[in-house]
């Protein structure tokens, strides 16, 4: 626990330094000194209420690499807490990865029509008849695979994916509006118009979920 926390532990507060001390963790949101506003994590529907209580911790060992860390309120996350972001520098070493080629998905529906069955048996038949006879068990089963792939590509053909989109723009609309709602909090300069505008954004959070 670093000397920048928000006010005092609770005794959840305390269990979970505890926590970090048996596993060898620092709470980064203790360790960097900022203004009040940027540390507090929660803050109840009546706005009375300021906690701490989200936090990112790393392993002792990357403590260096731990730059910042703080909420950034302005974010809408549809939640009554403040996202919290953490600034990160690491030198990791470079790993050469061999590219894999990924397997297709064949449109195996197209076997329905009898004319295309037809002809992906007759192409399949003639290419079993050119297999080799003698072989290892990986070349047998490599010329086999290559016997199905290569009728398939030519017969069937791969499957085209459709995306469909899920968010509609009357959403996206109701997404413009409970950002605009998240900044009217920020924004807000006496309790009153504070809690009005919570809950204006509850409402609006609710309609989101339920669209």
């Amino acid at each position: 626990m670093g000397r920048h926390g928000l006010r005092e532990m609770s005794e959840t507060g305390k269990l979970f330094t505890e926590f970090c001390g048996n596993n060898n963790m620092v709470i980064g949101g203790s360790l960097f000194p900022h203004r009040l506003a940027h540390k507090v994590t929660w803050v109840s529907r009546d706005g009375r209420t300021e906690n701490q209580i989200d936090h990112i911790c790393i392993p002792r060992k990357w403590r260096r690499s731990l730059l910042d860390v703080r909420n950034k309120r302005s974010a809408d996350i549809a939640s009554d807490h403040h996202l919290v972001i953490a600034e990160i520098r690491l030198r990791v070493t470079r790993v050469q990865r061999r590219e894999e080629k990924v397997g297709c998905r064949y449109d195996v529906c197209r076997l329905e029509n009898p004319d295309v069955k037809r002809a992906f048996v007759e192409q399949l038949v003639s290419r079993a008849s050119e297999l080799p006879v003698c072989g290892s068990v990986e070349e047998l089963w490599s010329s086999i695979k290559n016997a199905f792939i290569t009728t398939s590509e030519e017969t069937l053909g791969e499957v085209r994916s459709t995306r469909r989109e899920w968010i509609s723009d009357e959403i996206w609309r109701m997404i413009d509006e409970r950002r605009e709602a998240k900044a009217g909090i920020e924004q807000a300069r006496t309790r009153a118009a504070k809690t009005d505008a919570r809950q204006r954004y509850t409402e609006l959070e609710k309609a989101v979920k339920r669209a």
